[in-house]
């Protein structure tokens, strides 16, 4: 009550200035006799005592809280969980889109065109590959394959307010996709460093990106569509490139990180076993690029207001996230080790 309140009040400023406290009505000592002992023994404060805060901002809430990593701390979206046999799959069947019309034509020149240029300037190439070739390409990759996904899902948004109509669920997919890639440019940030270079090209490529994207989203979206395939489908091939060269002995990768654990954010984005390697992360992330390549090169050729046929597989994948999560489970992937020297599936162009 407010008279309690004031009665505590002053008798803590008494008992402070070493004052005798002074004689209360009857009604009031009940009150006073608690709040004397409150004064007298109630000395920690707030935020060291162990009385949980809703937002755990208690410093020994954060001792425990940074140990937790990104699935924990922040709300994903629920990715696919591969299986090793999923992933065996991929690797054994590459393929790429043929193109068919001038503007699949056009979209697959300009994005093989850069697929060279971006070779070229890191250094990269099919056989005993430079580590820091591929550490430096496979974060700019990743940034740079984190905007189209965004920029699409924020037409779409724009045009579903315009016309005041749904999107038929395309919003998802799209925001899924671009939070895949980001997860994917985190984890390579916990293994390699970013110098003033990577981080100049990381800029440069998403001034350059951006525009374009929005440009060919505006006269024509299944162009854009069709060229993050053709995107995706060069990740692909680097990523099968690289585990195929960590997993021979022999080579600069497999010398590097053919025994690298898996960081702790790849373990709980993927669900992976506290024994996994990076080249399984690895692994996750070229079936990532897959499962992208399909989903645009099937937009492509979609109308803009069909209703997306990848809603049901979102479902599926949250359900069996939530299930492995609950048993406290893992994907088989990553439960023993992979290496050994594999044959590298050519892919037709």
């Amino acid at each position: 009550s407010i008279k309690g309140s004031a009665m505590q009040s002053l008798l803590a400023r008494s008992v402070a200035r070493g004052c005798r406290p002074l004689a209360f009505p009857a009604v009031y000592r009940p009150l006073c006799v608690r709040s004397a002992h409150s004064v007298a023994n109630d000395t920690v404060h707030f935020r060291e005592s162990r009385t949980p805060h809703p937002l755990k901002a208690k410093p020994w809430e954060q001792a425990a809280f940074v140990k937790r990593e990104y699935n924990d701390r922040y709300a994903t979206t629920a990715n696919h969980i591969w299986s090793k046999e999923e992933i065996d799959h991929m690797l054994a069947n590459l393929w790429q889109h043929k193109p068919q019309t001038f503007s699949d034509k056009f979209v697959h020149g300009a994005m093989y065109g850069l697929y060279k240029t971006f070779n070229f300037i890191t250094g990269y190439k099919a056989e005993n590959t430079p580590v820091r070739a591929v550490e430096w390409r496979l974060i700019v990759l990743e940034s740079f394959a984190g905007v189209p996904g965004f920029v699409a899902a924020m037409f779409r948004h724009f045009r579903s307010l315009r016309n005041l109509c749904r999107d038929h669920g395309w919003i998802h997919t799209l925001l899924e996709e671009a939070e895949n890639e980001r997860m994917h440019l985190l984890t390579c940030m916990k293994m390699f460093d970013a110098g003033i270079m990577t981080r100049t090209l990381v800029i440069s490529a998403q001034v350059v990106m951006t525009p374009f994207v929005a440009a060919l989203l505006i006269v024509k979206p299944g162009a854009a569509h069709r060229f993050v395939g053709y995107l995706e489908e060069t990740a692909c091939i680097t990523y099968a490139n690289v585990i195929h060269q960590v997993e021979t002995p022999g080579t600069p990768l497999h010398g590097a990180w053919s025994d690298v654990d898996a960081p702790e954010i790849a373990r709980t984005y993927w669900k992976l076993s506290d024994d996994a390697k990076w080249v399984d992360v690895l692994k996750c992330m070229f079936a990532d690029e897959c499962n992208h390549r399909d989903v645009n090169h099937t937009f492509a050729t979609m109308s803009s207001d069909d209703p997306n046929p990848f809603v049901y597989k979102h479902q599926a994948d949250a359900l069996k996230a939530w299930r492995l999560e609950a048993e406290g489970s893992t994907t088989n992937l990553g439960c023993e080790k992979t290496l050994g020297v594999k044959p590298l599936s050519t892919a037709t162009a």
